[in-house]
């Protein structure tokens, strides 16, 4: 069980502090958290107005900074929510040689696409530069919008358990239905899980098929994250 920890929380500060990381409290919390060896990647949520109006989050510059700094230490995952990703995934090949791509997964939406097979073709051409490829589907969305065209091309799935584009919303009650009727159709997938996910309902996600957590607020809004991420492994361990 495997927990990814989103740094969308973390955002506006990080941001703010472009040019001075290691001076923010906030990439602090990360590098210790990074260090601790309790996380499989560091989830980086970018956003753009054309799939998610009004919302612009996870700039390239910072992109850059944050890999520059951590690329070497932790795999990271880039959730790529905005049309046209491969626009942005060429900026990105300007700081990630290909060489270091296989440690970065970039996450397409299926929303941004209008059909699979033309998400298929761009899945084939981020894994050509050499990135593991992820394919996400959004809470309303439904479950017959993925099918085999892109799940048998994806090296795992990411199921939003909130609608994408905000964090700190709670978990839907209708996640672990999504997440069982998944499994049942893709058995041999991996099911990643995003939004809302916390102490007293990680266990559900897992019991119904996730294998893997992306966790932003319960970690990034608590006054220890360290200790937060803690409780989170502890629970998954002994669960």
């Amino acid at each position: 069980m495997a927990i990814s920890l989103s740094i969308l929380g973390y955002e506006p500060k990080l941001s703010r502090m472009l040019n001075n990381l290691e001076e923010s409290r906030a990439f602090s919390e990360i590098v210790r958290m990074v260090k601790s060896g309790m996380l499989h990647s560091l989830h980086i949520d970018v956003m753009r107005p054309n799939l998610i109006p009004g919302r612009t989050r996870f700039r390239t510059d910072l992109i850059k900074e944050l890999y520059e700094r951590l690329g070497g230490e932790i795999p990271f995952r880039i959730h790529l929510m905005m049309k046209e990703p491969l626009k942005l995934l060429e900026e990105i090949n300007r700081f990630v040689g290909a060489e270091l791509r296989r440690d970065v997964s970039v996450i397409l939406q299926r929303e941004a696409y209008t059909s699979e097979d033309e998400m298929a073709r761009e899945m084939e051409v981020a894994r050509g530069m050499g990135y593991g490829v992820g394919v996400s589907l959004d809470l309303p969305s439904p479950l017959d919008l993925l099918g085999e065209v892109a799940v048998e091309r994806a090296d795992f799935v990411l199921l939003m358990t909130v609608p994408m584009g905000r964090g700190g919303q709670k978990y839907s009650p209708k996640a672990n239905s999504r997440i069982s009727e998944f499994s049942k159709r893709f058995p041999d997938v991996p099911i990643w899980v995003d939004g809302g996910l916390k102490a007293d309902n990680i266990l559900a996600a897992r019991d119904a098929g996730a294998s893997g957590f992306v966790v932003g607020s319960f970690i990034t809004d608590s006054k220890n994250p360290l200790e937060a991420l803690k409780r989170l492994r502890e629970i998954l361990d002994s669960g």
